[in-house]
């Protein structure tokens, strides 16, 4: 059986793109835990930030997270800052493989800038703020993920590819 594929990784690195273009390659169903929030909350990411705060965009984070703890036949595209909860590692460990989408840190950047709807890049300085965010996770991401995807250079496409064949030797492995 395919196992769930957990995408995580930082703002611009691909994590829905590269997960709806899995979803399609595997037959599973793509969540995006950020939809989750939104659907949940019944309002956007940006409103939860001004409205109620970071801390309680990460509460509601965990929540739904946990809610898909169990369930079968997904592709899950996880917020970037979602891995810096204890527990939501666990979750995530729990609901599948995990693969670390990552890219040169320009070209996260550049991405991650494309969308003005980066509440965490609302500051006086974005690139001074990206640039701290993107040094305080990365050691999180090494120690969470099972791989690593470097997508720098690959159109999303060829991203899922890796991840679903990178996914399926770890999961082959573990199983045998």
């Amino acid at each position: 059986m395919l196992p769930n594929i957990v995408l995580i990784g930082f703002m611009g690195c691909g994590k829905s793109s590269v997960g709806r273009r899995l979803a399609g390659l595997t037959g599973h169903r793509f969540v995006d835990t950020d939809d989750l929030v939104t659907q949940a909350e019944d309002r956007s990411i940006s409103e939860i930030f001004a409205d109620a705060g970071e801390a309680y965009f990460r509460e509601v984070e965990q929540r739904v997270l946990e809610e898909t703890v169990g369930v079968c036949g997904i592709i899950l595209s996880t917020g970037g800052g979602l891995v810096l909860r204890e527990p939501n590692q666990v979750a995530l460990r729990k609901i599948g493989v995990i693969g670390w989408l990552d890219a040169d840190p320009e070209v996260l950047f550049e991405r991650a800038s494309r969308s003005g709807k980066r509440p965490l890049l609302q500051t006086e300085n974005p690139r001074e703020t990206f640039d701290r965010l993107l040094d305080s996770r990365l050691g999180i991401y090494t120690e969470v993920a099972d791989f690593r995807i470097d997508t720098t250079q690959m159109n999303h496409d060829e991203a899922a590819q890796h991840v679903l064949d990178e996914a399926l030797r770890r999961h082959r492995r573990f199983e045998g």
